[in-house]
């Protein structure tokens, strides 16, 4: 059973595997292959300085470099619609503008520096829940933005370890939460993992 609710124009005809540079066609394989590339370049990402300010081409290069090695949609908007469970993404046409508006948003802000840590996880909680509502790539949205706010908070003074997490199950929950308007749980769960 498919976790996206349609066909995709980013699978191979006929199955829920998504194209990807190996030619995989076996989705157990490529989910193997694509989390010890992906956790390569994460770590890559972790010893290097981040992008400041952590602008929308900065957002996009993080994708780019996670799932590079995988996919050739890496770092690319996507064109179709996706959903799971219950939930609707945004609609691919309204992405690009919707990302500007976010991003317009998080720069008005001052990317979050110089705030006080409660009003820092509150409106980072938001930025979060937006990106995630936005769901503007067609696989590894949540890599993505949690290496994103990683990116910057460290720009903003602030070391955030989702690796503290020790039940992934509790991050999902949180967005899921976050994506019905509710982000007391994602609130509360970055304040347990963000540390000056």
């Amino acid at each position: 059973m498919s976790k996206y609710q349609h066909a995709s124009m980013y699978c191979y005809p006929g199955t829920d595997v998504l194209i990807n540079l190996f030619d995989v066609q076996d989705e157990e394989k490529l989910k193997k292959l694509e989390k010890v590339y992906s956790l390569l370049r994460l770590s890559e990402l972790q010893i290097n300085e981040p992008a400041d300010p952590l602008d929308v081409k900065a957002f996009l290069a993080i994708h780019r470099y996670l799932l590079q090695d995988v996919y050739p949609f890496a770092g690319e908007l996507r064109k179709e619609m996706i959903s799971k469970g219950s939930s609707a993404f945004a609609h691919p046409k309204h992405i690009e503008e919707q990302l500007l508006k976010i991003f317009n948003e998080l720069k008005a802000e001052n990317y979050l520096k110089n705030l006080p840590r409660d009003q820092l996880i509150s409106r980072l909680a938001y930025f979060l829940s937006e990106l995630n509502a936005l769901h503007p790539f067609r696989e590894g949205n949540g890599r993505s933005i949690r290496e994103f706010a990683r990116q910057l908070l460290l720009n903003a003074g602030y070391r955030l370890d989702w690796e503290k997490v020790l039940e992934p199950a509790e991050i999902i929950n949180a967005f899921v939460d976050s994506f019905n308007k509710d982000t007391n749980r994602l609130e509360k769960l970055l304040d347990e993992i963000i540390t000056p």
